[in-house]
Parts: C-alpha cells; structure tokens; sequence
C-alpha cells in the first residue's frame, strides 16, 4: 500500500492560498476605492471653491457703492432638499449681515444669483433688475482688460 497524503493537509494548503487572494482583493479593492473617495472629495472642495468665488464676485460688483463689501465669509455648505447647494456666509466681519445662496440643478449647479440676505446686506446691492449675473460680470471684467 503506497502512503496517501492526508486531506486534511491539502484542504489546509487550498484554505490558506484562499485567505491569501481574498486578503489581497480586499486590499487592492480597499485601495481603489479610497483612491476614488480622495478624488470625489478633492472634486468638491475644487466646486466649492469655485462657487464661493462666483458669490463673492456678485456680491460685492453688485453694490449700490463701490467698494461697500469688502470680505465675504462662509460658515457651511450643504446639499439642500431640492439637490441644490447652499452656501451660507455673512459679510465684512458682521455676522448679522448674513446671506444664503444657492446653485441648483437648473443652473447646472453654478451659483446664478439665487440668493435671501438680510435686510442690511439688501440695502447695500442694487435693485434686483440691476444686479447682474457672475458671467455677465467676469464678461464686462475681461472687456475692460
């Protein structure tokens, strides 16, 4: 009788090998997915920031005075109930002179003027017909250049 190798022995080996390309998927796979979480991640602080430009340009080109807003603060960001972003702020250091704006779906998600503010910072802008969009400003800053 020739001598048999235990199963015992090869279901160990086959078990072990197992856990070892599982580990691996899971790693790599972990990996992956962080690497994707990172770039969605830096993807939004990126539009975020773009869109706080976008307000802080309309805010303070469309001033009944020049020069009347002079530093614009943001204290939250959220995706609204309407799948909309609003960003929350106020104005030269005066937390009372708050606004909130919005960049919805229908604007492609850019921030297009769709703002409430207080009653202070409503006196400082411009009648409503007057207030122009933040294209139509970056359009008129690039003509006078």
């Amino acid at each position: 009788m020739s001598p048999r190798i235990g199963v015992g022995v090869v279901s160990k080996k086959i078990l072990i090998i197992f856990t070892i390309i599982m580990s691996l998927c899971l790693i790599i796979g972990g990996a992956y997915f962080k690497m994707k979480n990172d770039a969605r991640e830096k993807e939004k602080e990126l539009y975020y920031k773009e869109q706080q430009e976008r307000i802080t340009l309309y805010l303070k080109y469309n001033t009944k005075e020049p020069n009347t807003i002079k530093k614009v603060d943001f204290t939250n960001v959220k995706v609204g109930p309407m799948d909309d972003v609003v960003f929350e702020g106020y104005i030269n250091n005066n937390k009372e002179d708050v606004f909130v704006a919005y960049a919805s779906p229908e604007d492609n998600f850019q921030f297009g003027g769709d703002m409430l503010e207080s009653k202070r910072l409503s006196k400082l802008l411009k009648p409503a017909q007057e207030l122009k969009s933040p294209e139509k400003i970056k359009q008129e800053l690039s003509k006078e250049k």
